[in-house]
């Protein structure tokens, strides 16, 4: 049988980085979320957080359907976001409607450590402004963003993977005991 991986997380946590490397490993595609946005930023003005969550929703609504899609064909395939309960109670209805296996692995870490590399990533990485509209300039909103986050209801249950002190090898080692083979 098919899956349905969803790599999920705190920000700055790898999650788009594991997505890339499990689809060359299981050579099914994968979807993220920041690029859809990419794209619908580049299409649909946007100044400031309210225009900039519209666009995030639209995201989240393509990966659902792309959920959806595979799911129906019996596909395999990976989602990466930062998804929040609404949207994984809408892939947990789709995917259990049609009968398919899902898999969440949800990437965490030591909260300094990821607001280094989310700052890092913000000021050296030449990121799309799209994702440089939000609020989390200090420790503390940061902090409050990603417990926020965390203590949603799991809609899924929730393959834990800590990435503090790991390499983007080691990170892909542990995803691949936690998720196994494809069927």
């Amino acid at each position: 049988m098919a899956k349905i991986i969803i790599i999920s997380g705190d920000l700055a946590s790898g999650k788009s980085a594991l997505a890339k490397r499990l689809s060359r490993h299981y050579q099914i595609p994968y979807f993220s979320k920041a690029k859809f946005k990419e794209i619908l930023g580049e299409k649909i003005d946007f100044e400031g957080i309210d225009q900039n969550k519209r666009i995030s929703k639209s995201a989240y609504d393509l990966l659902t359907h792309m959920a959806w899609r595979f799911a129906q064909v019996r596909g395999s395939v990976i989602l990466e976001a930062n998804f929040h309960e609404t949207q994984l109670e809408q892939i947990k209805k789709d995917v259990e409607f049609m009968n398919h296996k899902v898999e969440l692995v949800y990437l965490t870490g030591d909260l300094d450590v990821l607001f280094e590399r989310f700052l890092y990533r913000e000021h050296y990485e030449n990121r799309h402004p799209v994702h440089l509209t939000h609020p989390l300039r200090s420790l503390d909103e940061f902090e409050a963003y990603i417990l926020k986050l965390r203590n949603e209801k799991e809609v899924l249950p929730r393959k834990m993977l800590d990435t503090t002190n790991c390499d983007h090898e080691m990170i892909f080692e542990k995803a691949l005991k936690l998720i196994g083979g494809l069927d």
